[in-house]
């Protein structure tokens, strides 16, 4: 079991130790520009509306959500019904909100999802039904309606004074719920460039979208700033607008790296960017302490100390005998081999910020 241990944590340290040497990843990692920018005139639009599901099975809004109860009456009135609202007790309606994002270019007639979200006190929108409800843009206009089935994910459940919930319950979709009724023009304030902009701001991105595009054909494309890249349309020629753009969103480009760690200390998640550096570094955690020497030549110096047992160990390596340290080794090692230890997402969380501290890590470290 001990020589079981010694190995796992050798086969650690002879991971992290990496060199401090720039490397390089090489330019065939590429993706369409289509991939990380837009057109500017190419942009969604946001909708939403008020409406009811129905159909619940006595999971919907109470009494105490007298919303629910005044636009179900008004309904009713529309269509020819005067109930008696004091008399009505059923928890078959919730009124809900309905959300959806309404694409560029989409025709009269065309369909999109929408999600529908409980406005009142409903413990379950399952197996209910969304009845038409209108969604209006920031102008207040209609331009879509929605209608149809309520799919929801999660599953609720009561046996005595018992209660069963998982996930959300409360939140669902319609798949192609709604029919778009009046189609959002999309304008070209400058007629003579077509303009991108980038979904995350970066210089060398945008320099590299840039030079994709000029070499590509389009002569005189400019990045004016770290998130937008005017291409001049004199230079695409005869061809139509929609194979220009087509054109454009084909280039292909190599994007710029994240240097970043975002660590969510509430579910234990460490996502590691491509380009995070970790330099060598003598880590201690708990009863382990690790020390690293990053020695050019023939050896490693590997010193492993047990605070338990108060034993020292010194292990030299020939060069020949040890896993080759490729370039493209980085934090992500690291992580590998403290998983492999048995370290838990909370202790994993405390050494990547206390490498950042210490200097060894290059990155920046978001906790979300």
């Amino acid at each position: 079991m001990k020589k079981n241990f010694l190995t796992t944590l050798l086969l650690m340290i002879l991971i992290v130790t990496t060199t401090a040497q720039p490397v390089t990843t090489g330019g065939q990692m590429r993706v369409r520009v289509k991939d990380v920018g837009s057109i500017v005139e190419s942009r969604d639009n946001q909708l939403i509306g008020f409406g009811l599901v129905v159909g619940l099975r006595n999971t919907g809004d109470t009494r105490s959500s007298k919303f629910t109860h005044k636009a179900l009456t008004n309904l009713l009135k529309k269509m020819g019904i005067a109930p008696n609202s004091k008399s009505y007790t059923s928890r078959n309606v919730a009124a809900v909100m309905v959300t959806t994002n309404l694409p560029p270019y989409l025709k009269r007639g065309q369909r999109i999802a929408v999600t529908v979200s409980s406005l009142g006190d409903a413990t379950s929108l399952e197996g209910g039904t969304l009845l038409m409800t209108p969604l209006q843009g920031p102008d207040f206009k209609t331009y879509a309606v929605a209608q149809g089935p309520v799919i929801v994910g999660g599953i609720s459940g009561q046996a005595g004074r018992s209660n069963f919930v998982k996930n959300q319950t409360t939140v669902g979709r319609v798949p192609d719920g709604a029919i778009v009724e009046v189609e959002v023009a999309v304008s070209r304030e400058d007629q003579q460039n077509v303009t991108i902009v980038l979904e995350k701001a970066n210089f060398i991105t945008a320099a590299r979208v840039a030079k994709a595009l000029t070499e590509n054909g389009f002569k005189g494309t400019i990045a004016t700033d770290p998130a937008t890249i005017k291409i001049p349309l004199a230079t695409a020629g005869d061809l139509p607008f929609a194979e220009i753009i087509a054109k454009i969103e084909n280039t292909l480009v190599r994007p710029d790296g994240s240097s970043k760690v975002v660590v969510n200390s509430r579910t234990g998640t460490v996502i590691i960017g491509e380009m995070v550096r970790l330099f060598p570094v003598a880590i201690t955690h708990g009863n382990i302490s690790v020390k690293i020497d990053g020695i050019p030549g023939e050896q490693y110096n590997i010193y492993v100390f047990d605070a338990e047992s108060k034993a020292d160990i010194s292990i030299q390596e020939p060069k020949a005998k040890i896993a080759y340290l490729a370039p493209k080794e980085n934090l992500s090692s690291l992580v590998d081999a403290l998983n492999e230890l048995g370290v838990t997402p909370k202790d994993l969380i405390s050494i990547i910020q206390a490498l950042k501290e210490s200097g060894a890590l290059i990155a920046d470290i978001e906790v979300i």
